[in-house]
């Protein structure tokens, strides 16, 4: 068979069938490949492993009755059969006694006497063929072919089954390899979704102590340490993490000295440093940024804008750790320390939007204030300056009285109602949640008419659309408003309930109370509030609910609605 007919997939499909076994069993006096019967190598979705699909590729040109591939150290061997041998039970076929020392043939009637001629005899095999598989000088397995009728080898060339043990070589470093990729794929996943989140950035900014934590719990080195480069071309160890971070006095050092550290900034890429073997151009970050028992260093470095450069340092003291740092390990670790840059850039990005948000609000608060002034000063100076012209024409009786009381009763509606407007002005912030406004303006207008406050809200993850929310609050507001015009109340109080899908307000004082049928609107403006309210939840598909009396119990307001 020619080498490239090996590694054919299409060979392997048109191959006779094929039962392929994988292992079971325990250890015996050699070493043992296990066995396991699955479907034949034409049935539809099989997946195979590699050794397998050697096994079957050699299997497949020969006049053998079964091949196989067993190792000294492990379980990973596998044996192949021809579909429907009934000879040769699967049971004892896997049992193999030590890998001889050179390729080995036995035939009908000869080397009986050895172990392999002892296997083959108890087992009726009268055609085998067996080559050791090496690892450098070591002999680490076997491969072979067999057969329960005489001579059905002896057209089969040893070369391809030697070819087919340093294929097996190659493939088990390759299946090695690959491992260790899974492993450090599955790490720096674990890293990059668990430790440095960006819905966590967006949430809680992190500082550079808890990205180091994070870091040190997550990823396989002994610890790591996050140092920043600052515009006087020093080095600064900002925080460190992991099992056993270096304790060092000084923690600052010109970057000019530390040749490696500033090569990996000016060049964009990580530089593993190997402290088992001597290197004086190392020996400056050994005794500056890692523990005298490091056995290997990584410096990793990140940019998370013009200002902010640093490095991410691992050290790794573990001898079972310290395995040759591979490309793919330091590819995917800058991958590492380039989500640092990223959870840094908008950490930043973030603060100075906070910044700014602070700004804008001491600026609407100096405008609040300078508004409140002038509603204060223009509008309620000019009301009250009615105010008393209304009340002298009543005193000298140059008016009609009811008309008069009507203007009296109206001017005194406005200047309280502009008072209370430049007071919550005054105090209201720009910003937060409706319930939250009407929190404060509720607090702010009940104070000014000596009426306390109990406002209960039950906590909730639960989210509420925002239309629902500002309508809840101005009727929220509207209903306190009302308290302070008519209830003539010393206690007000505000229940917030989030039951079965909806939110719920309760709004009770101890007031008066009234008659709700005789709220109807007026000419004059009265009794638009109620109608407004109701109208506002119905906009929402809510409901307003208002109950009271005259004989003084007090009214209750019921509001709910869907939270979506």
């Amino acid at each position: 068979m020619a080498l490239s007919t090996l590694a054919d997939p299409e060979a392997l499909a048109r191959a006779p069938s094929i039962s392929l076994h994988a292992p079971i069993g325990e250890g015996l006096r050699g070493f043992r490949a296990h066995v396991l019967e699955v479907p034949a190598a034409d049935g539809a979705g099989d997946v195979s492993s590699p050794y397998e699909d050697l096994v079957s590729s050699l299997l497949e040109g020969s006049g053998a009755d079964l091949g196989w591939l067993a190792w000294r150290d492990s379980a990973e061997g596998v044996v192949v059969r021809r579909q429907g041998i009934s000879l040769l039970p699967p049971s004892t076929i896997a049992d193999f006694p030590d890998p001889p020392l050179d390729s080995l043939r036995v035939a009908d009637g000869g080397l009986w006497a050895g172990p392999w001629g002892l296997w083959c005899a108890a087992r009726g095999i009268l055609s085998c063929l067996v080559v050791p598989v090496r690892q450098e000088s070591e002999i680490v397995g076997t491969i072979g072919m067999a057969s329960c009728t005489a001579g059905a080898l002896e057209d089969f060339g040893i070369q391809r089954l030697q070819l087919g043990a340093a294929l097996a070589i190659q493939t088990r470093r390759d299946e090695a390899r690959l491992a260790s990729l899974r492993r450090l794929f599955d790490e720096v996943s674990r890293t990059l979704e668990n430790a440095l989140a960006v819905d966590r950035a967006l949430r809680f900014p992190p500082t550079y102590g808890e990205i180091a934590r994070s870091l040190g719990e997550s990823l396989d080195a002994t610890y790591c340490q996050i140092a920043i480069r600052d515009a006087r071309q020093v080095l600064t160890i900002r925080a460190a993490g992991g099992h056993r971070p270096p304790r060092k006095v000084v923690t600052a050092w010109p970057l000019r000295r530390l040749r490696r550290c500033a090569r990996a900034l000016h060049e964009g890429r990580a530089v593993v440093l190997e402290f088992s073997k001597p290197d004086a151009a190392s020996e400056p970050e050994r005794l500056a940024l890692f523990s005298p028992t490091t056995r290997t260093g990584v410096l990793l470095p990140f940019f998370a804008g013009p200002r902010t450069q640093g490095l991410l340092i691992l050290g790794e003291e573990r001898e079972s750790g310290c395995q040759p740092v591979s490309p793919e390990r330091v590819a995917i670790l800058e991958l590492v320390a380039s989500r640092i840059a990223h959870i840094m850039r908008i950490s930043r990005r973030l603060e100075y939007e906070r910044l700014g948000e602070r700004r804008r609000q001491r600026q609407l608060t100096v405008e609040r204030q300078r508004l409140a002034r002038d509603v204060h000063d223009n509008v309620g100076q000019a009301l009250s300056a009615l105010l008393v012209q209304i009340r002298c024409a009543v005193a000298a009786g140059t008016a009609g009285h009811e008309a008069l009381q009507v203007l009296e009763h109206t001017a005194s509606d406005a200047l309280r109602g502009a008072r209370t407007l430049a007071f919550g002005l005054r105090h209201l912030e720009r910003g937060v949640a409706p319930l939250a406004e009407a929190r404060a303006f509720s607090e702010t207008i009940l104070q000014g008419a000596l009426c306390r406050l109990e406002w209960l809200e039950e906590q909730t993850d639960d989210q509420v659309a925002p239309r629902t929310l500002r309508e809840i609050a101005n009727v929220i507001k509207e209903a306190v408003s009302n308290i302070v015009r008519h209830a003539k109340a010393d206690c007000a109080r505000i229940r917030i309930e989030y039951p079965d899908g909806r939110i719920r307000v309760t709004i009770q004082d101890n007031g008066i109370g009234f008659s709700p049928g005789d709220a109807r609107p007026t000419s004059d403006g009265r009794g638009l509030g109620l109608i407004g309210c109701s109208e506002r939840l119905a906009r929402i598909g809510g409901t307003f609910d208002v109950r009271s009396a005259r004989n003084g119990g007090g009214t209750l307001v019921l509001i709910e609605a869907r939270r979506t």
